[in-house]
């Protein structure tokens, strides 16, 4: 499937993505960040951080997690996405995993703003979030679904949004992943469904590079 409104289209091929998880491994680590220094955009229980302690530093507005993530030897810092306690171009790339479901539009846009103030000029954001299906609304924590579509067009000089357009990215990547299924046969066929096809969509993961 290609995207008319990418220029490029930067993802891992399904089979990269089988043969990593057959191997046990992160797909979306090991094509887009490892060896890279990266930031952990709203980093939670520190799943993403353990694939390497020295080259990935996370931030999170919950202390009780950072406190413990910090005690058990991780770089990370109770912060929120409006105001990063980052220098200017202090990463190469940068994770967001799950987070921007649960933001409200002016903090999800300052997110963003933040997140392209900290990546080096060709570092790259890797934004993932669900699908809007009926499960999308049965997590409390979920304030408002934001589709590629419209992250994308927020990136246009004039995004006709009340907000400025979101200059310093280009979107470079998108693709999705298919439902969760307990029985792996299902989980495989699913997944590639959601990665070929628009059936059983779960998660996109949307590639946006700083120019």
């Amino acid at each position: 499937m290609t995207y008319p409104y990418l220029k490029h289209n930067w993802k891992p091929s399904f089979l990269y993505m089988v043969r990593s998880r057959l191997s046990g491994r992160s797909f979306l680590y090991e094509f887009y960040f490892k060896g890279k220094k990266t930031l952990d955009v709203g980093c939670g229980e520190g799943e993403f951080l353990k694939h390497d302690r020295d080259l990935i530093t996370g931030f999170d507005p919950n202390t009780r997690v950072i406190e413990r993530l910090k005690s058990e030897g991780f770089a990370v810092q109770t912060a929120t996405g409006t105001k990063m306690p980052f220098n200017d171009s202090a990463f190469e790339m940068a994770h967001c995993h799950n987070v921007i479901e649960h933001l409200d539009v002016a903090t999800a846009y300052a997110m963003l703003k933040e997140t392209a103030r900290v990546l080096k000029p060709g570092g790259s954001l890797v934004l993932s979030s669900e699908v809007v299906t009926r499960k999308f609304w049965e997590t409390f924590g979920h304030i408002k679904p934001y589709p590629p579509a419209a992250v994308i067009k927020l990136l246009r000089p004039d995004s006709r949004e009340e907000f400025e357009g979101v200059g310093d990215f280009e979107p470079v990547g998108l693709f999705y992943i298919g439902d969760l299924y307990h029985n792996k046969l299902w989980y495989f066929i699913s997944f590639a469904l959601g990665y070929f096809t628009p059936l059983f969509r779960r998660e996109y993961f949307l590639v946006l590079r700083k120019k």
